[in-house]
């Protein structure tokens, strides 16, 4: 603690010592504090629409009340978004983003391989590897990372896609379903780009 000393003049002339203790300084936060706080003021933002939903009565507008909830999912996206950017800026690791990124990373393995057997001419085969829960999968994990109006739009587009995909390649249309599928791979790639996942993926 740096302590500063001040000279004051007494009634007889002479000078007192006076010693002031000076506030410390905060230290400048390193990368784990900035996230910390990053993180805190995220609690804080969440918890405050909780306490200021509780407070209005029952018998309160609904209108205020779907206002608020759209505060809140608003501020909840934004939070995300900030918090995504800052994970990938840092170099750090965040361990749900790695987890729902598996089924993407094997929708986008299955798609590579059924555009090799399109190549091919071998619809029946392409059909059978567009056919399988790994569809599924890559849907829940798309909604879980689509949080953006943007990306959820690219979303609904690249799943209509791959349900025409999987219809003409169960007919047998190989040229039908050479363009769906390039079309899919398309719809892939804007969606990953508005979903901001696209530098985690590979293959695209």
């Amino acid at each position: 603690m740096a302590l500063r000393i001040a000279n004051a003049p007494t009634a007889a002339g002479r000078r007192s010592v006076t010693c002031r203790a000076a506030a410390p300084q905060p230290a400048a936060p390193g990368r784990r504090a900035a996230l910390g706080a990053l993180l805190g003021a995220a609690s804080l933002a969440l918890a405050a629409p909780r306490r200021a939903l509780a407070l209005i009565p029952d018998e309160e507008d609904e209108e205020l009340l779907e206002r608020a909830k759209a505060n809140r999912a608003a501020r909840l996206q934004k939070n995300q978004e900030v918090t995504r950017a800052f994970i990938k800026e840092e170099g750090l690791t965040n361990k749900q983003l790695d987890s729902e990124l598996i089924p993407v990373q094997k929708a986008i393995t299955k798609l590579a391989q059924s555009g090799s057997q399109l190549e091919a001419d071998d619809v029946k085969a392409a059909s059978s590897t567009l056919n399988g829960d790994w569809v599924d999968d890559f849907k829940k994990a798309s909604t879980v990372l689509s949080t953006t109006d943007a990306a959820k739009g690219a979303t609904t587009a690249l799943f209509d896609g791959i349900a025409g995909l999987r219809k003409s390649a169960g007919k047998g249309d190989i040229k039908a379903t050479k363009q769906q599928y390039v079309a899919v791979v398309g719809s892939l790639q804007k969606w990953a780009d508005a979903a901001g996942v696209a530098g985690n993926l590979k293959g695209l």
